[in-house]
């Protein structure tokens, strides 16, 4: 599936920034930011360095924000602006259920693709004060994506995620963390897993490790 329409908005671009005391912290970056196939760079000088190119930029939908108030309404609070979860982008209009592998999208005048989903650790059940945090996002789709940048350029606060290029239509992201997250997963969604040629070859390689071994 070949098309060019918008999709969704770009609402914050975020980048760690060095806070007075040596902690890092995102922070909403104003201005033009570059996207480069290993992570971000601002107008300020900040920068993401991601050594796996397939980690460039993280992606976290905005619509989640008010299921993780709800959900911890002690600590609604942490939710009040983007960036708690560790994400480059924070977008509206898109999430792991309406978004494919290998989707190719252009914001600005770069052009980047999906190439799998965040993995979310004990850092979140840190942030979420919950043990149980990193699996409820998993079981929710509610993680993030990541995307390697196919061409680099310049993005910034209110661009539009124009849809390019859709190769893989039925491989939405939740259906294949649905595999991914699941230690029961069956034998054929592991394999077609395995040769899925877009996704990224960390979970490839994971789907083809447990084909072998069972």
């Amino acid at each position: 599936m070949n098309t060019q329409q918008p999709l969704a908005t770009l609402d914050v671009i975020l980048c760690n920034q060095r806070q007075a005391d040596g902690a890092q912290l995102k922070k909403p970056a104003n201005g033009r930011v570059y996207v480069g196939t290993h992570g971000i760079e601002t107008e300020a000088g900040h920068q993401e360095h991601f050594d796996d190119p397939e980690c460039a930029v993280m992606n976290y939908a905005l619509e989640h924000y008010d299921f993780w108030r709800s959900h911890y309404p002690a600590q609604a609070e942490l939710f009040k602006t983007p960036g708690i979860f560790g994400e480059n982008f924070a977008t509206r209009g898109i999430t792991e259920h309406t978004i494919c592998i290998g989707d190719t999208f252009s914001i600005g005048t770069a052009r980047l693709q999906i190439s799998w989903g965040r993995v979310a650790c004990n850092t979140m059940a840190g942030r979420l004060n919950d043990p149980n945090a990193p699996e409820l996002m998993h079981q929710q789709s509610r993680n993030g994506w990541f995307y390697r940048v196919l061409q680099p350029g310049e993005v910034q606060a209110g661009n539009a995620i124009m849809l390019v290029e859709r190769p893989h239509a039925d491989w939405p992201l939740s259906r294949v963390q649905n595999i991914i997250f699941n230690p029961n997963a069956s034998a054929s969604d592991l394999d077609a897993l395995s040769k899925l040629d877009l996704l990224a070859a960390i979970w490839k390689n994971e789907a083809k490790a447990r084909l072998d071994n069972r």
